[in-house]
């Protein structure tokens, strides 16, 4: 008779969760993808442009990649045709001249419009708490 209350409970709690160790993993990601995202780029050539090889060029692909829609770029630090494709549509989408090269102007408005990282103790405890949840509960619903 007391039963259902108790699995009503745990079912609530796996769906809890659940849900935060979703949250707490994006939250992680984000950390970790745009923690670099504040390069300042002084002293990268300008324009960084096609066929060049560098972490500006790594940093340039995550500041395009975070803008809507998502570029899809890889972070590999070789400016190739995706990278020139996506700094032209960018370029278009906010009244940039369309040039395909990513100029001071381009790469002010990209760090404008990046979002925040977010803080990686933060990720760190809020991943480790989903994780340690789910292992306890994990071993309390099999024992």
């Amino acid at each position: 008779m007391r039963a259902w209350p108790v699995r009503l409970l745990w079912s609530i709690l796996i769906l809890f969760l659940a849900l935060f160790a979703t949250y707490a993993g994006r939250y992680a990601y984000r950390s970790v993808v745009y923690r670099g995202d504040n390069v300042s780029f002084t002293s990268c050539p300008a324009p960084l442009s096609y066929g060049e090889n560098d972490g500006c060029v790594a940093a340039l692909q995550r500041l395009l990649d975070a803008d809507l829609p998502h570029a899809g770029l890889r972070h590999d630090g070789i400016f190739g045709h995706k990278t020139l494709a996506a700094t032209r549509e960018f370029q278009s989408r906010h009244d940039l001249q369309v040039t395909g090269k990513a100029d001071p102007g381009t790469l002010g408005i990209l760090k404008d419009l990046a979002p925040e990282p977010g803080s990686l103790p933060v990720a760190a405890i809020l991943l480790t708490a989903a994780i340690m949840g789910t292992v306890l509960l994990g071993r309390r619903i099999l024992t």
